[in-house]
């Protein structure tokens, strides 16, 4: 769990279970969390997270992206599934937050290695949000990897219930787009958003999501249900030969009051404390 230093207030915590690494809880400044750990029909949509399936080494396949427990007998996605070993973790503490280097070896169903990541996580405060970078780079170590045209990858979260249309929240993007989903899915924005206003005080609650890296250019992938990706490898694929590397990085933003594309800009231009 982090905590500024200055104020004293809760930012949010890095998870690490069997499978995968992920951001979970990740909260405002005034204490509301923006993420589901992970709803019931999907135990695998974990926070803030990255994941990828398939990928192929050669002739192997590896599913990145469904993790058990099995919710049905007929299922293909719960196929093939590897998992995202953490095998070290540094941390580089500064006055807003914390910044976790993971190193991490996906490794097949029979714990095969097929490929390393490094990704590096900055959780920090800002006067008006609270702020969390996740850049992966994906090696191919062990050998050319193939990552097929594919809704299920690269950079996400699951968004709280709350914030969600059917609860009476509202989707955005840039430009003024506010309702559903299909209003920035698979669509041109500099930045998507699910926002409400919560019940307990009418209290306005958000969390933000841009690009701030990608060696191609993805396309947002974005639900109603609260599934929000960066899908780099949603219309193109991806093949990274021996030792070459494929990165991409997402900001998320835990934010109070109502947004606007003036405050998105500011969010979508600050640089990390790590960087500035």
């Amino acid at each position: 769990m982090v905590v500024e230093r200055a104020s004293g207030r809760c930012l949010g915590a890095l998870a690490v279970n069997h499978y995968r690494p992920f951001v979970f809880p990740l909260y405002s400044p005034s204490g509301y969390t923006v993420l589901e750990e992970c709803p019931p029909d999907h135990p695998f949509h974990n926070g803030f997270f990255v994941g990828q399936q398939p990928v192929f080494a050669g002739e192997r396949e590896g599913n990145f992206w469904a993790t058990p427990p099995q919710v049905s007998s007929s299922d293909r996605l719960l196929e093939l599934m590897g998992r995202m070993e953490t095998r070290a973790i540094r941390t580089e503490e500064h006055d807003r937050g914390v910044r976790f280097v993971l190193d991490c070896v996906w490794v097949d169903e029979h714990e095969e290695p097929m490929l390393d990541e490094t990704r590096t996580i900055d959780l920090f405060a800002e006067s008006d949000g609270t702020v969390c970078d996740m850049m992966s780079a994906k090696t191919a170590a062990y050998g050319p990897l193939r990552y097929p045209p594919t809704k299920h990858g690269s950079v996400g979260m699951r968004v709280e219930q709350r914030l969600l249309p059917d609860h009476g929240g509202a989707v955005i993007g840039a430009g003024g787009r506010r309702g559903k989903a299909d209003a920035v899915h698979e669509q041109d924005s500099t930045y998507i958003a699910y926002e409400s206003a919560l019940a307990r005080g009418q209290d306005v609650v958000g969390v933000f999501m841009a690009r701030l890296h990608d060696d191609v250019h993805g396309v947002w992938f974005v639900r109603d249900y609260g599934m929000a990706m960066y899908d780099s490898t949603l219309r193109e694929e991806i093949v990274t030969g021996e030792g070459e590397s494929w990165s991409v990085g997402v900001r998320v933003v835990a934010y109070d009051g109502p947004l606007d594309d003036d405050r998105a800009g500011r969010w979508i231009g600050a640089p990390s404390p790590t960087t500035s």
